[in-house]
C-alpha cells in the first residue's frame, strides 16, 4: 500500500491526488505547448481542450474537496483565498485562448498559452508547499 495508509485515509489520498493532477496537468500543457511551437494548428484546438477539461476539473476538485479539508487542518479560513482567486484568473485565461483562432494571431496565442503554463506552475509549486505540510501534520496526529 501507499506511505501513510490506513492514518487517516483522506490524508494520503489528498497530498497523493494534488501530484497526480499536477503532473496530469503539466504533461497536458506540454502536449499543448509543442503543438503551438510547431504551429499545428489541427491539432492545437483539441489538445487545449484536453488540457482545459483537465484543469477546470482539477480546480473543481481542489475547491469542493482539498480546500475544505486544508482550512479545516490550518485552522484557518481565508488560507485558499489566493488559490481561489488564482483558479478564477486561470479560468478567465482558459476562456480568451477558447475565443481565439491559434492560426489567425498565433503569437498572441503562444503567449497566452504560456503566461498560462507560468500561474499554473506558480499556483502548483505554491499549493504543494503550503498544503502538504498541514496534510502531513494531520497525518501523524
Amino acid at each position: 500500500g501507499r506511505a501513510g495508509d490506513g492514518h487517516n485515509p483522506r490524508m494520503p489520498v489528498a497530498s497523493h491526488t494534488l501530484a497526480e493532477h499536477h503532473r496530469r496537468c503539466e504533461e497536458l500543457f506540454a502536449a499543448a505547448q509543442r503543438a503551438a511551437t510547431a504551429g499545428d494548428w489541427a491539432a492545437l484546438p483539441g489538445s487545449v481542450g484536453t488540457l482545459r477539461e483537465a484543469l477546470l476539473e482539477h480546480f473543481r476538485y481542489e475547491e469542493e474537496r482539498l480546500f475544505p479539508l486544508y482550512e479545516e487542518a490550518s485552522g484557518n479560513e481565508g488560507a485558499t483565498e489566493t488559490f481561489c482567486a488564482q483558479h478564477d484568473d486561470m479560468r478567465a485565461s482558459l476562456w480568451v485562448l477558447a475565443t481565439m483562432t491559434p492560426a489567425d494571431e498565433p503569437k498572441r496565442y503562444r503567449a497566452e498559452l504560456g503566461a498560462l503554463q507560468v500561474a499554473f506552475d506558480a499556483h502548483a509549486e505554491e499549493e504543494e508547499r503550503r498544503m502538504y505540510p498541514e496534510f502531513e501534520r494531520l497525518l501523524r496526529k
